[in-house]
């Protein structure tokens, strides 16, 4: 549903940006997570890939007046089974202290070009396959 939203929302314009990070702990998780991204690029979603070490935050912002700050991760084991706490805010101090930390991080990171992304391997293809599959049990 997450991702669903994602893309209507970028096929009516809204201006999505998603801060995700290139180094994973769990390679499993990391494939499932690239499955998604022909879809969202596609609807124009623009997705980035933090560079320098592994990112652990887990931040929504939207239009700098909400945001929520937490331990869910976006995935299926966060929303549904396992134990988490998110702060939901509408403080214009905590959302522009947030805006200023995402746009710091998105100068250390790289866009992923969505024909690039169509023209990588196929061994690629079959890994994100495998992620997405088991992306109920991560």
């Amino acid at each position: 549903r997450t991702i669903q939203a994602l893309v209507a929302a970028s096929r009516r314009g809204v201006d999505c940006r998603l801060l995700v990070p290139r180094k994973s702990d769990v390679w499993l998780t990391q494939w499932a997570a690239r499955a998604a991204y022909a879809n969202l690029l596609s609807a124009g979603v623009r997705i980035y890939e933090y560079l320098p070490r592994m990112l652990h935050a887990k931040t929504a912002l939207v239009d700098g007046s909400w945001a929520t700050v937490g331990t869910a991760n976006m995935d299926y084991r966060s929303f549904f089974t396992n134990y988490e706490l998110n702060l939901v805010t509408r403080s214009f101090d905590l959302c522009r202290q947030l805006h200023d930390q995402f746009k710091k991080d998105m100068s250390e990171s790289e866009e992923i070009s969505p024909s690039r992304w169509m023209r990588r391997h196929w061994s690629h293809h079959f890994t994100e396959t495998v992620g997405w599959l088991a992306r109920r049990w991560l």
